[in-house]
C-alpha cells in the first residue's frame, strides 16, 4: 500500500518535471508567425470549460448527468483542437507538441474524473484536479510566452 502511494507520488513528480521542461522548451522556440489566434482561443475555451468542470465536480452536491454531458462536450473540444493542431506543418512541430502535452493533461484529468464518478474514490478526484492543474498551468505559460513574442 505504501509502495503504491510512493510510486504514484514519484510518477507524478517525474511527469511534472519532464513535461514542464518540454513545454517550456517547446514554447520558447515557437514560430509565432505560424501560430494563429484560432488555436490559442480554442485552447482558452477548453481551459475555461475544464476549469468549470473541475469546480463543479469538486462540490459536494453535483449533478452527475450534467457532469457526464460536460465531459463529452470537453472531450469533443479537445479532440477537435488535437486534430487541428496535428494538421500544422512540420515547422510548427513545437506548437503541436506543446498543445498535445496540454491536451493530454486534460485527457488524463477527464479519465480520472470518470473514474471518480464511477468509484467515488477521493484519490481519483485528487488526480483529476492535479492533472487539470498541470494542464492549466502549462496552457497559461504557453499563452504568456506567445503573448510576449507577439
Amino acid at each position: 500500500m505504501i509502495f503504491k502511494k510512493i510510486s504514484i507520488i514519484f510518477s507524478i513528480i517525474l511527469i511534472i518535471f519532464a513535461n514542464s521542461s518540454n513545454v517550456s522548451f517547446a514554447a520558447t522556440s515557437v514560430n509565432i508567425a505560424d501560430v494563429t489566434n484560432e488555436y490559442i482561443k480554442s485552447l482558452e475555451i477548453i481551459d475555461n470549460y475544464m476549469h468549470v468542470l473541475m469546480k463543479s465536480i469538486s462540490t459536494a452536491n453535483f449533478n452527475e448527468a450534467q457532469i457526464n454531458k460536460d465531459i463529452k462536450f470537453v472531450e469533443t473540444l479537445i479532440n477537435d483542437l488535437n486534430s487541428k493542431t496535428s494538421k500544422l506543418t512540420e515547422s510548427d512541430n513545437d506548437v503541436i507538441l506543446a498543445m498535445q502535452v496540454i491536451l493530454n493533461y486534460y485527457k488524463i484529468s477527464i479519465i480520472n474524473t470518470k473514474n471518480f464518478l464511477n468509484t467515488k474514490d477521493a484519490d481519483s478526484l485528487i488526480s483529476a484536479i492535479s492533472s487539470f492543474s498541470l494542464g492549466y498551468d502549462s496552457s497559461s505559460s504557453l499563452r504568456t510566452i506567445i503573448g510576449k513574442v507577439r
